[in-house]
């Protein structure tokens, strides 16, 4: 790709195969959407661990600190741009993409037989979810009831899984992506419907930090494919958002559930009213 205006969107906009080709500087990689997100988490991670921030980004760049945000919310970027930052960060274009990260190895879908070993026991289902999201053996071990050897047992069945190694002194190291995606009607995702819709949804939603708001209208193809878009850029969002705060302890967070749903749907309520 030797013109440097294209930007990774517009790539993707422009072929809708799941998967693309770029080709830039003597770098070669074929990425899908997913890809592209881990790859501007990578950037992410990379400033975060070199010291930098957006600020000194913009002074790299020549562009002020809003715009540079907006680059990073949008997950738009120049091909130039990138490898720009890339220079900056003292890496290649190979490294920023994962090709040498090993989240790009990692499973980002369980197979049925693995959701369904997960779902056989509430509690293994449970510290599956906790260890998915950062939680480290001392750490379970202090909030809930796991006795030491139970909790090593139920980490080890993980292990077989291969969904992450159990490591000397009881260290976890995952095998699935951070953006672990559940498997649609799955066992996973059936439980969670079972047990954690109806209750969540039992709320005024009218306490901090909390937001309740049901739209509905008629609406062409293209305005909910946009809509759509927009939603799964948001779960993208809060999903980084939950990685980042994974370096702050426990005691500075607090459990936030979000639910986002969307579909082609009538009130039956009209129904009696219509003419037949």
């Amino acid at each position: 790709m030797n013109n440097c205006k294209h930007n990774i969107k517009s790539i993707i906009s422009g072929n809708r195969k799941p998967n693309f080709i770029i080709v830039y500087n003597g770098f070669r990689g074929v990425f899908d959407l997913p890809q592209v997100h881990a790859l501007f988490n990578n950037l992410k991670n990379e400033l975060k661990a070199k010291g930098l921030t957006y600020k000194d980004v913009a002074d790299h760049l020549d562009l002020t600190e809003a715009s540079v945000k907006r680059l990073f919310s949008t997950e738009d970027m120049s091909l130039r741009r990138l490898d720009s930052i890339c220079e900056l960060l003292t890496i290649d274009l190979a490294d920023l993409t994962g090709t040498n990260d090993s989240d790009s190895r990692a499973i980002r879908q369980l197979s049925e037989a693995q959701e369904l070993e997960i779902v056989s026991d509430e509690r293994m289902l449970a510290v599956s979810f906790l260890v998915f999201n950062g939680w480290t053996f001392d750490e379970l071990l202090k909030y809930f009831d796991f006795t030491e050897p139970e909790l090593i047992k139920m980490l080890a069945r993980l292990d077989r899984l291969k969904m992450m190694e159990l490591l000397p002194k009881n260290r976890i190291k995952l095998r699935v992506a951070s953006n672990l995606i559940w498997r649609k009607n799955g066992p996973i995702q059936k439980f969670f419907v079972d047990h954690f819709q109806t209750p969540f949804m039992q709320s005024q939603f009218s306490h901090e930090n909390e937001f309740l708001r049901f739209l509905s209208g008629m609406y062409s193809p293209l305005s909910c494919s946009i809509i759509l878009r927009k939603l799964q850029a948001l779960a993208r969002e809060v999903d980084q958002l939950n990685q980042e705060d994974r370096n702050l302890s426990l005691e500075e967070r607090i459990p936030f559930g979000i639910l986002l749903a969307t579909r082609p749907w009538h009130a039956k309520f009209f129904d009696k009213m219509r003419r037949h």
